[in-house]
């Protein structure tokens, strides 16, 4: 009895979740679990807007767009902490149609308020990897460590910060993608 209800939850689990399980505890796990998001990601994109791409380009795209219901930047960050949410995401971006703040150009602002360190420095480097190369990134950060340790990594990445300037109770830098590959 209870091997067939054992069987009966293994066909109703996803092929990705399948995956999730049977590789958890593999060398590379969690870089792959980010790649298979980053592609989730290429192939919603694709799906909704025919543009093709990379999937740097396309997790950066949705985590500047922060998408309250996908918060994929915080997904990729730690992927092994939402393996669940990321195969869930899987699935339903093979089906889902594409919000309307995707369909356009990938916006010019990331609002990595509320972020604690060291994750703010980790998302905004996601984003600038698939960021166009020579175009400028807005980032508004919080008071404190943010300002001092973002703009640090960002420049130790080779991209060129060009303001900082504080606004109310935050502060906004304003970065350049480099020309060359990170």
């Amino acid at each position: 009895m209870q091997k067939m209800a054992d069987e009966r939850k293994k066909n109703l689990t996803s092929p990705i979740a399948r995956w999730i399980d049977a590789n958890r505890e593999t060398a590379g796990f969690t870089e792959s679990l980010r790649k298979l998001l980053m592609y989730a990601c290429v192939e919603w994109i694709r799906r909704g807007t025919s543009a093709l791409l990379t999937p740097e380009e396309a997790l950066s795209k949705i985590v500047c767009c922060g998408l309250s219901e996908f918060p994929v930047g915080e997904w990729a960050e730690n992927p092994e902490n939402y393996t669940e949410e990321i195969a869930d995401f899987c699935e339903k971006a093979k089906i889902l149609p594409l919000p309307a703040t995707l369909q356009g150009e990938i916006p010019s602002l990331l609002d990595l308020r509320g972020v604690k360190c060291p994750l703010n420095s980790v998302r905004s480097r996601i984003v600038m990897s698939g960021y166009p190369a020579g175009r400028t990134l807005k980032i508004w950060l919080d008071e404190g460590s943010p300002i001092e340790n973002v703009p640090g990594s960002l420049i130790a990445d080779g991209h060129k910060v060009l303001s900082r300037e504080k606004k109310g109770n935050y502060w906004e830098i304003s970065v350049v993608k480099s020309d060359s590959k990170v």
